[in-house]
C-alpha cells in the first residue's frame, strides 16, 4: 500500500484523499513501524551512535512558535549531551530546523564526516533523511496545502538516519503519545522516550513542554510506557502567556533564535521563551540521564543560557561547519 507514493504519478488529490481517511481511521503503531522500515530499506540506519539523543517533534499545532526543539538541541549539547538531531522543513509552522539553520548559514547537507566531526566536538549534528523527502516529500508539500498533518509528520520524527536510544519527541495532539511511545518500543529495545505535548488553550497543544498549561508526558523506559501530567508548580513559575512564544514571520525567528542563545535581554517575551527552552532542555537532560529531576535540568539548562554559554557554543559549532 505505501509503495505507492513511489509512483510519482499519483495526483495530490488521490494523496489528499488517502491522508484524510487514512486520518479519520487512525494509524496504528504496526504501520508506523512499516513505514519507518520503509525508508530505512532505502537507506539503512547508521549504528554506533546509540548514546545520542534525538530532539524533534510533529509539529502540526499551527501556533507560530518560535523554534524551540533546535534551541533546546544546542543547549543541552552545550552542557555535555550528544544531540543527533533529525531536522526537517516546516509543514504548518513559519520556521522547522532546517529553515533556521539556514536563516544561520548553516547547511545540513554538509558532508558526513564533517557533521560527524561536529558531533565528536561540540556534542551536536544536524542531520535530515534524503530517503524521507525522496519518498514523502509530496505528501509533505500536500499536507501542508490542505493545514493537515499527516503521516509523514509521524514518521519523521522516529526515522532518524543515526539509531538514537533516547528520543525527546514533541507531539501536537495527545492521541500521538502513545501510538509513538508504542512504535518506538516496537522499533527499538533499547528506546527511552519521552513524548510530551502542552495544552496551551481550548483543545489546542503546542508540542512541547511549556509553561502555558497542563503538560502531558508518556514515559517509554524498559519497554514500559506510563503516561502523566508534569506538574511545574514546583519550578515556581507563572504560568506564561503563549502569545509570548508567537513570532510572526521569519525575521522575528530569527530575531528569537539568537536572543534565547545570548540570554540577554529584559523584555517579558524573550523571557518567556528562555524558560520555556530550559524546560525542554531539562526534560532532555533527565531522560538521558545526566541529571536526576527535570527541575534539575531546567536550572541548569537556565544558567548555560543567562551565562551566554550557549552562544558561544552555536558558534563555535557553526564556524567550524562552514569552515569545512
Amino acid at each position: 500500500m505505501f509503495k505507492l507514493f513511489e509512483n510519482q504519478e499519483i495526483s495530490d488529490k488521490e494523496i489528499e484523499e488517502f491522508v484524510v481517511k487514512w486520518r479519520a481511521k487512525g494509524e496504528t503503531p504496526h504501520e508506523l513501524k512499516e513505514l519507518v522500515n520503509l525508508i530505512y530499506s532505502k537507506q539503512e540506519p547508521i549504528s554506533g551512535f546509540e548514546e545520542s539523543i534525538d530532539v524533534c517533534g510533529t509539529g502540526g499545532d499551527k501556533l507560530n512558535t518560535f523554534n524551540i526543539s533546535t534551541l533546546t538541541a544546542i543547549v543541552i549539547s552545550s552542557l555535555g549531551l550528544k544531540v543527533i538531531k533529525h531536522s526537517g522543513r516546516s509543514s504548518t509552522s513559519i520556521t522547522g530546523s532546517i529553515d533556521i539553520l539556514s536563516n544561520e548559514g548553516i547547511s545540513i547537507d554538509a558532508r558526513k564526516d564533517i557533521t560527524e566531526e561536529c558531533l565528536k566536538k561540540y556534542n551536536l549534528m544536524f542531520v535530515g533523511s534524503k530517503k524521507l523527502r525522496d519518498t514523502f516529500g509530496k505528501v509533505k508539500e500536500v499536507c501542508k496545502k490542505i493545514a493537515l498533518p499527516g503521516f509523514v509528520n509521524l514518521i519523521g520524527p522516529i526515522s532518524n538516519p543515526y539509531l538514537t536510544n533516547y528520543h525527546l519527541l514533541g507531539i501536537s495532539n495527545p492521541a500521538w503519545g502513545k501510538l509513538l511511545a508504542e512504535t518506538l518500543k516496537l522499533l527499538n529495545n533499547k528506546n527511552k522516550a519521552l513524548i510530551v505535548c502542552s495544552s496551551v488553550k481550548e483543545n489546542g497543544y503546542m508540542d512541547e513542554l511549556s509553561f502555558c498549561g497542563t503538560n502531558k508526558i508518556w514515559k517509554l523506559e524498559n519497554r514500559q510506557i506510563n503516561e502523566e501530567n508534569f506538574k511545574i508548580s514546583s519550578l515556581l513559575i507563572e504560568k506564561i502567556d503563549i502569545n509570548d512564544l508567537i513570532i510572526k514571520d521569519k525575521n522575528e525567528s530569527k530575531k528569537a533564535f539568537e536572543d534565547v542563545l545570548k540570554g540577554k535581554g529584559e523584555s517579558k517575551e524573550l523571557e518567556s521563551k528562555i524558560k520555556t527552552v530550559a524546560l525542554n532542555s531539562g526534560a532532555a537532560l533527565y531522560l538521558a540521564n545526566k541529571i536526576p529531576s527535570i527541575e534539575k535540568g531546567y536550572s541548569n539548562s537556565l544558567e548555560v543560557i543567562q551565562s551566554g554559554k550557549a552562544w558561544e557554543h552555536f558558534n563555535n559549532f557553526r564556524n567550524f561547519i562552514n569552515s569545512n
